[in-house]
């Protein structure tokens, strides 16, 4: 009996939050006009259910294909998940993306029914072992607003492209202030995912593969757009793989050239400030061993493990160059280059690389170590985070001049500028 007690005294505890919020909020649960998918019927089940599984709760009642890949996935946010500002963590919400990104793309690959993929190589392979999907690269992600304890966090996501081995999830993010009643939209972002399929009957072999159902042609104006934009990036990426371009840092093959003139105008015009860090001063190191709670699937590690790991990671990096609290406004581009796995050893290792007069870019690189490869770290993610200083009236204030020391912080800190300066002439045109 007393075991049984002290297992049920943390579970009641959690439930307290969803008890008060669903005393203050109507049983229809009302998330804006930006959910128009959530059920109407049936929610307080799932609610429970989902709150037991993994102290998150996933509304999910729809039953035609289109309708299971929009899932909306959405949680509490506890004084667990606040940064030193008070605002829930940037790692938190990449990794809330993630699993609503996760759901959505596994939903998508087995949403066909045999029918478009019958005889593809994803149904032969999968004949007795198990489908999903698995995160590749992070797009365009943006923090549009922070998110505070006690808001309600809900993901919904839209298969906007597929390929015949990848598919394209656009994630928004909503806070919603229960007490209020209002909401907003603080988070999108851009996941692309690829599928993964058991060829083992113990599911311990996986490997990618094809048969992604096709996305239908959309019909609004807006999804078009959307459809066409993922399109050419799609195009883009797969002809700079083909030319082996895309092997350095995230970013350099997205535009940015650091070779030419205009990299040798860029090193002698450079005047080193009186004042400021170099990028050596902001070097971050982090290890963390893959656990079980950490994976899914064949014992991969979720992608929001490793993204999480890297925010934490840029923003000790952050921190050390502005020391003043720091947070999370953007990643320009992320790439998962292999699995994480149960078991690796995981390191992180960011940098500052340029800086603005008001914002951070940090470089994030993640490798893991094994047994069965002798200690030899191989890497598996790379990543591009934007971050500002928040001074003490919670106002952006300026940062800290770069002070480059050798030839690779000035070719870092060139693409760096090449970047910044494209995500300027894309804001004036209205762009993302």
């Amino acid at each position: 009996r007393g075991q049984k007690l002290q297992w049920g005294l943390p579970w009641l505890t959690s439930c307290l939050p969803l008890a008060l919020a669903l005393v203050i909020r109507p049983l229809s649960l009302p998330l804006g006009d930006h959910l128009p998918q959530l059920p109407r019927k049936g929610c307080l089940p799932c609610l429970f259910y989902g709150l037991v599984q993994s102290k998150s709760f996933k509304i999910m009642t729809l039953s035609n294909a289109a309708a299971r890949s929009c899932p909306v996935v959405a949680r509490i946010l506890l004084p667990d998940d606040a940064n030193p500002s008070g605002n829930v963590h940037g790692g938190t919400t990449l990794k809330l993306m993630e699993e609503a990104g996760m759901i959505a793309a596994t939903r998508h690959i087995v949403s066909s029914g045999g029918e478009a993929n019958e005889e593809s190589e994803a149904n032969e392979e999968s004949k007795g072992g198990t489908r999903a999907a698995a995160l590749v690269r992070f797009d365009n992600m943006a923090f549009h607003q922070p998110i505070f304890v006690g808001e309600v966090a809900s993901c919904t996501c839209d298969i906007i492209f597929a390929s015949e081995r990848s598919i394209l999830v656009e994630v928004v993010v909503v806070a919603e202030d229960l007490s209020k009643a209002k909401t907003r939209v603080t988070n999108t972002g851009w996941l692309w995912y690829v599928p993964m399929v058991s060829t083992t009957a113990d599911k311990k072999v996986w490997k990618v593969a094809t048969g992604v159902p096709p996305v239908p042609m959309p019909e609004e104006e807006g999804s078009m757009k959307k459809y066409e934009k993922a399109k050419v990036k799609y195009e883009e990426r797969k002809s700079s793989k083909q030319i082996g371009v895309g092997d350095g840092f995230a970013g350099e093959e997205d535009g940015a050239n650091e070779d030419g003139s205009d990299f040798d105008t860029f090193k002698s015009q450079y005047t080193p400030p009186s004042e400021g860090r170099s990028p050596s001063e902001s070097e971050q190191v982090l290890c963390q061993m893959v656990l079980p709670g950490d994976c899914g699937p064949g014992k991969v590690a979720y992608g929001g493990f490793v993204m999480k790991m890297m925010d934490n990671a840029a923003g000790c990096s952050a921190w050390r160059h502005c020391q003043t609290n720091v947070v999370t406004v953007a990643i320009s581009d992320m790439d998962f280059l292999s699995w994480v796995r149960l078991g690796d050893l995981c390191t992180i290792r960011s940098k500052v690389v340029f800086a603005s007069s008001r914002s951070l870019e940090i470089e994030v690189v993640a490798s893991v170590s094994s047994v069965a490869s002798n200690g030899e770290d191989t890497i598996v993610a790379r990543g591009v985070f934007t971050f500002v200083s928040i001074g003490s009236d919670g106002k952006v204030r300026a940062v800290p001049k770069l002070k480059l020391e050798n030839e690779e912080d000035m070719r870092h800190a060139f693409l760096g500028l090449q970047r910044y300066e494209a995500a300027k002439r894309a804001r004036l045109k209205g762009g993302n």
